[in-house]
């Protein structure tokens, strides 16, 4: 299995501030907060909590206790802020500082494959960062698919296992239901790297497509096209134009499947268990990356604004 790339890279990280009201605690109660409610409306309390972030003490006044967010560099040393019963917990303008790996880090961990959800983080960030319209669609489209593509690949390993586990009806079973989830896991890959392509495009130019995405690109297309296209196939047609060929049935020759995770079509193979999750890896981290590059305008006069 591929290792996850470092979620908490703070270098490469994008920043935004938020607002913070006002925050009464509650009456005779002493506590201890750390992490502050970020919410729609800028306080946990006036909307729906979006994530928590680490805060430290930045200095106390009389009933007052002002809070601010870790400065770049500053080790953390764990301590805990204490509010005394009928102190207000403040936070100045400024103070509050929203990190896209640390939302990234809160709201998922790495699963199966060490792959973590991450269209939570992009529809997170854009509920307090700038939200140009045209760009958030696509981008969150792409996120969700490429979680989609995860969680088909993690149903087809978890069926894989099972079929090594099993002999005779019982294991066919689950080999079928192996090949059923690898099928759509392929179809969604597919629409996964084209709309990589077209965010490169159309919004973030300077990033670069993962080679661990290319390597595997001409492969997951021509399965694509053979799994969605699975009637045709059945009846020998290779293409949209009705073209007979004996190539179009080895679509289903999986031989080997459950024991070396491999499909294959037409000369093109594709390792479920190495090539496939390396790229949901480097997909993922392709999606956060253009959450640091911003959307820039392009050719057709898309803006910021629209």
């Amino acid at each position: 299995m591929m290792n996850a790339p470092d979620r908490n890279n703070d270098d490469q990280a994008r920043t935004t501030l938020v607002p913070y009201s006002d925050h009464e605690t509650g009456d005779g109660e002493r506590k201890t907060r750390t992490r502050a409610p970020i919410g729609r409306e800028g306080n946990a309390d006036q909307g729906e909590m979006l994530f928590s972030g680490r805060v430290v003490l930045s200095r106390r006044e009389v009933k007052k206790v002002y809070l601010r967010s870790l400065r770049p560099g500053e080790k953390d040393t764990g301590e805990g802020v204490h509010i005394r019963a009928g102190e207000q917990v403040l936070i100045d303008t400024g103070d509050l500082v929203i990190n896209s790996r640390e939302i990234d880090a809160s709201l998922s961990s790495p699963g199966p494959g060490g792959y973590a959800p991450v269209a939570n983080t992009i529809w997170t960030w854009y509920q307090v960062a700038p939200r140009p319209m045209a760009f958030f669609l696509f981008f969150f489209a792409l996120a969700r698919r490429t979680d989609a593509a995860h969680a088909l690949w993690t149903a087809a390993i978890e069926a894989r296992d099972d079929a090594r586990e099993k002999t005779g009806t019982p294991r066919r079973t689950a080999a079928f239901e192996l090949l059923a989830s690898a099928e759509m896991m392929v179809i969604a890959l597919h629409r996964c790297f084209e709309m990589m392509e077209g965010l490169r495009a159309s919004f973030c130019p300077t990033l670069s497509i993962p080679t661990s995405v290319e390597t595997i690109r001409s492969a997951v297309k021509e399965m694509r096209h053979a799994f969605e296209h699975i009637d045709d196939r059945a009846r020998g047609r290779i293409d949209p134009r009705g073209t007979v060929d004996p190539d179009a049935l080895t679509i289903f020759d999986q031989p080997g499947f459950v024991h070396s995770s491999i499909l294959r079509y037409r000369g093109h193979t594709l390792n479920l268990e190495t090539e496939a999750i390396e790229a949901l890896l480097d997909a993922r981290e392709f999606i956060m990356k253009a959450i640091e590059e911003g959307p820039v305008k392009n050719s057709e006069g898309w803006n910021a604004t629209d």
